[in-house]
């Protein structure tokens, strides 16, 4: 540390410098600077480099680098409190505990306070068999780690690591899990565990297609073919094709670290927000174990213990539905045995049976509620999607004693058993460890006279009530918004809170190791959560990611699973933000087809009575409403001839197309001088965030008035990037990646401004038909340009056909804005790679470079060809359409049959390579004819036309081409990171890409940086 950069080290200095040698003050100075010093480092280090340290091990161990065995599986439980308090000698059989204050009344069947959904349980379930595993032959040992590291999905150790897991590119074997206790469980909980298995493998597929920093590279040759049915598998792949073995080893672990860090979301937001009844607020407040408090220890490892195991047994709150499903479980499983009059060694043995069975067998062998595997080893997602939305439906039992369902007497009589065995704390012993007053009567313990006297008829004093049954039997919170959502017992309550801290904070993966470079930028963001989103809930991108055609982007099932729907539509209303959210239980979407061949989507393109723009919920979300009748009106007679007129307006005059021309050269032009700068010895800048993208924002605003706040306008309300993303996210709302998670995140992230956007926009127009811009009235000495004028009689066009302000804001302003803005900015982008990446050849550079520099009307034209076709061989647009009639249309080599509801997803980059349009389709070919390009101009969203997009293309191209030597960035900065999409349906044929954003966190549907150089 250099004094000379920071100012209390010199002052340190300075001031030793001035007592005497031997000086006590003097010495108390250094002495406290040089215990500055050191305390600045970890002593030890809490994390290390290499290899060995990078990922979890399978077994829990080195999780701690202090102490590499804390946590690990198979080491004891640990004791949180001291047993202390005498107990008598012979203590109450625990069958007639259990039928005394645990076994489930009729009266005390009733729904959980806070209407809460099994789905909050079940996740419970995971977490509490994530930490517990007791060997039933050493009850002192846990035989899993002691850290939430999704091991019910993954495994408790290696060998059962080994047995999840395909060696092929990371993945885990399809829809299964190791922990096969969680197979005695009703289904929603094996369904969720299965959604996690769906995210990972989603996960490393994406960590191989971005390879971010080359840390995935896939080794040449064809992957090798693996039985995974052979014992040694693992020691043969590893020997055999090490390379591959390492590929494989390296996605799976940096998968299991972005599964594991969207399941420690869920459970420190969606879990503990509900259990707080934070969910029920608008507050962003979280309880962040991982917060930067520099004097409470982290990463220092994690030790369950015995209490714990006790404290996590909430089968009191198994909902009516769930008790049904496990009775008839154990009488599937144990014919005709009551489970009233079960000794408990033979309940032992037949469950330790059945167990040894479950663990012989392949997790894909193993029976899941019945289902049937697929071709392709998954479940049907109909049946998956059933099984969870219903669970999100089913609300939980209320907690409290008298609540247990029968048919887990014996259950319970094992944990009474075993809670003994252990030699745990009594209830107020437990109770004074946490600072809670310790119960002096037993109505102190519940209130409840029946409940009081049955407690003490079993233990004489309250100090003596054993902390099992005491938990059990407690009296409960009463809910509290915000505060207490979950409501069990007060002593549950306040022990789960700090156990929740501990497990997060204790673990390496979770707070030092857990950060970008371990998870990848993607993995990081995948994993991560934003408190514009539901205050920072995560659970929609598990249920998003593994189930896109049956949970629409903002489902109240896929964004609060864990409160049942109905109770979150009070709750929503109440906070103003019900119109957010669909409420329709999720089903299949209607399927998905797509066009290939370029007469299919000109048809599609050029017919809209039957194929509409696909709204699909979002615009709804976007404008509220009362915008059904909008979409509903879209499309239709009067709308179409409306967007016929506007078109019309702008050639009235006959100067639009030069005006538009003159427009975007010098918008580029001054845009290139803002926002460019030298480096080195050359001049460089991000051609597409800085100029493609934000040209088009500037033309929008200008035409249609927007309040973009500029120098010349410095009372606008948004800055040119939040412009840029409010209108990305309406256009994803109809034309690309309607229901993506990260189409998704584009419209949360900007709901705010484009919901003030739209109010302003839909303020200035007024009764004659003139866009007024507030912000521009209050500019001094501001005067409309000619392209405010053109936009100006649009409005006053649209007004006269008889159209309402909102149609007029959303259905054309801010369509056609949107559009323009995400259209030209990547047909800009991919033109511009196409002439200046490697191994693009250098005669056609020079050609358009000379054109650029020449002002005439003929190499204008020309040079529109060149950016025509090469927009033909490099875009990358698909858009949507929905289907209204019955259609038949010739496709490639087949047909495409539709039915009303059905999408069509238009490829127009296939349609442009169509060889019965485009001869040698491959060819760069600069005189095709224009009219031919389908990707520019055609359908009836192209408000201003072919033209429009041709003209403002050329102009553009003709001020960036000029510039002499210009080529791009070196390295990975002067590339268009592009990643393939999946084609809907397992169809086959062209397919498009979406593209990486700046930080590589997010895959979006339009281009988003590359920077370029020039002399």
């Amino acid at each position: 540390m250099s004094s000379t950069r920071n100012p209390g080290s010199r002052v340190y200095v300075a001031t030793a410098t001035k007592f005497p040698d031997n000086s006590r003050t003097g010495k108390k100075v250094t002495d406290a600077f040089l215990t500055q010093l050191y305390n600045d480092l970890q002593h030890p280090p809490i994390s290390y480099l290499g290899e060995h340290y990078k990922y979890r091990s399978a077994d829990g161990s080195y999780n701690s680098l202090v102490h590499p065995n804390l946590g690990k599986a198979g080491t004891p439980y640990a004791r949180t409190c001291a047993p202390k308090a005498m107990q008598p000698g012979a203590l109450p059989d625990p069958g007639v505990i259990f039928d005394s204050i645990m076994a489930r009344k009729d009266k005390n069947r009733e729904q959980h306070p806070n209407q809460i959904s099994s789905v909050l349980f079940y996740l419970a379930s995971i977490i509490i068999h994530d930490l517990f595993r007791t060997d039933h032959a050493k009850f002192a040992v846990s035989k899993t780690s002691s850290y939430l590291d999704l091991s019910p999905l993954y495994g408790s150790n290696l060998e059962e690591q080994i047995q999840m897991r395909t060696g092929n590119g990371g993945r885990l074997k399809p829809d299964c899990f190791s922990e096969v206790r969680l197979l005695a469980f009703p289904p929603g909980v094996g369904a969720l565990l299965i959604m996690f298995n769906r995210f990972h493998n989603n996960v490393v597929e994406q960590l191989a297609t971005i390879n971010e920093k080359n840390q995935f590279k896939k080794p040449d040759g064809n992957a090798p073919e693996i039985d995974t049915t052979k014992a040694k598998w693992r020691d043969d792949f590893h020997s055999n094709h090490p390379d591959w073995a390492k590929y494989d080893e390296n996605l799976f672990q940096t998968g299991r670290l972005i599964t594991g860090g969207l399941y420690i979301n869920m459970i420190l937001l969606d879990y503990v927000r509900t259990i707080l009844n934070l969910n029920k607020t608008n507050s962003n407040w979280a309880l962040n174990p991982r917060a930067d408090i520099k004097e409470t220890e982290v990463a220092s490892g994690n030790q369950v213990s015995a209490e714990f195991n006790l404290v996590y047994r909430w089968h009191s709150a198994i909902s009516a539905r769930d008790e049904k499903w496990t009775e008839d479980f154990w009488a599937k499983n144990f014919p005709g045995v009551d489970p009233t009059k079960q000794k408990w060694h033979d309940f032992a043995i037949q469950a330790g049976d059945i167990e040894k069975k479950l663990l012989a067998q392949d997790p894909m062998d193993r029976d899941f509620d019945g289902l049937q595997r697929q071709a392709d080893g998954t479940f049907n997602d109909d049946d998956l999607v059933r099984l969870i939305s219903s669970s999100v439906e089913d609300c939980a039992n209320s907690y409290g004693a008298n609540r247990v369902p029968i048919v887990l007497r014996v259950v319970e009589q094992l944990g009474i058993m075993q809670a003994r065995a252990w030699n745990v704390a009594s209830l107020n012993e437990f109770r004074k460890y946490f600072g809670l007053k310790p119960h002096e009567k037993f109505t102190d313990i519940n209130p409840d006279e029946s409940v009081a006297k049955q407690l003490e008829r079993l233990y004489d004093h309250p100090d003596q009530v054993e902390l099992y049954p005491g938990l059990v039997a407690e009296r409960t919170k009463e809910p509290r918004v915000p505060g207490a959502g979950l409501s069990p017992s007060f002593t549950v309550s306040r022990a789960v809170l700090s156990d929740a801290v501990a497990l997060v904070r204790g673990d390496r993966f979770y707070t030092v190791d857990y950060h970008p470079k371990k998870l990848t930028n993607w993995g990081y963001t995948a994993a991560g959560s934003d408190v514009a989103i539901d205050n920072g809930c995560v659970s929609y991108k598990l249920f998003l990611t593994v189930f896109p055609r049956h949970f629409r982007p903002n489902s109240i099932y896929a964004h609060y699973p864990m409160t049942i729907p109905g109770e979150m539509a009070i709750v929503m209303k109440t906070l103003g933000r019900y119109n957010q959210y669909n409420w329709d239980k999720p089903g299949k979407l209607p399927d998905t087809q797509v066009a290939f061949s370029y007469a299919a989507c000109k048809s599609i393109l050029t017919n809209s009575d039957a194929f509409k723009i696909t709204w699909n919920g979002n615009m709804e979300y976007l404008m509220g409403p009362s915008s059904k009748e909008f979409m509903r009106q879209s499309g239709g007679p009067k709308d179409l001839e409306a967007r016929k007129a506007m078109q019309q307006s702008l050639y009235k005059d006959g100067k639009w197309e030069s005006s538009l021309r003159q427009y975007f050269e010098k918008a580029t032009k001054d845009m290139l001088k803002k926002k460019a700068y030298s480096l080195a010895n050359f001049n460089q800048v991000d051609i597409v965030r800085d100029i493609g993208n934000l040209v088009s924002v500037h033309f929008v605003s200008e035409l249609f008035s927007l309040p973009l706040k500029t120098e010349k306008h410095p009372l606008g309300t948004l800055t040119e990037h939040e412009m840029y993303l409010v209108l990305l996210a309406i256009c994803t709302s109809f034309l690309k990646e309607t229901d993506s998670v990260d189409a998704f995140r584009i419209r949360q992230l900007s709901y705010t401004a484009t919901q003030s956007l739209g109010k302003q926009v839909q303020f200035q127009i007024d009764d004659s038909g003139r866009l007024i811009s507030v912000t521009r009235l209050l500019d001094a000495l501001s005067i409309n340009s000619p392209i405010e004028e053109y936009g100006d009689a649009m409005v006053d066009t649209l007004l006269k056909a008889g159209l309402d302000s909102k149609h007029i804001v959303w259905g054309h302003i801010l369509s056609t804005a949107s559009g323009i803005v995400a259209t030209q900015g990547q047909l800009f982008a991919n033109v511009l790679e196409y002439f200046i990446k490697e191994g693009s050849p250098p005669q056609i550079l020079s050609t358009i470079n000379k054109l650029a520099k020449q002002d005439s009307d003929s190499a204008f034209e020309e040079l529109m060809h060149f950016a025509l076709e090469a927009a033909r061989l490099s875009h990358e647009t698909a858009v949507y359409r929905t289907v209204a009639t019955p259609t038949t249309l010739p496709d490639n080599n087949g047909t495409l049959n539709v039915k009303p509801g059905d999408r069509v997803l238009l490829n127009l980059k296939a349609a442009s390579l169509d060889p019965k349009i485009f001869l040698e389709p491959n060819t760069f070919d600069p005189t095709r004819n224009l009219e031919d390009y389908v990707h520019i101009g055609m359908g009836p969203h192209d408000n201003l036309g072919a033209a429009t997009t041709r003209i403002a293309l050329t102009a553009m191209l003709k001020m960036v081409a000029r510039l002499d030597g210009l080529r791009p960035a070196t390295g990975p900065q002067g590339l268009i990171h592009k990643i393939p999409r999946v084609l809907p349906g397992g169809a086959r044929g062209v397919p498009y890409n979406g593209f990486l954003t700046e930080n590589w966190d997010g895959v979006w549907p339009v281009p988003q940086t590359m920077k370029v150089n020039w002399n």
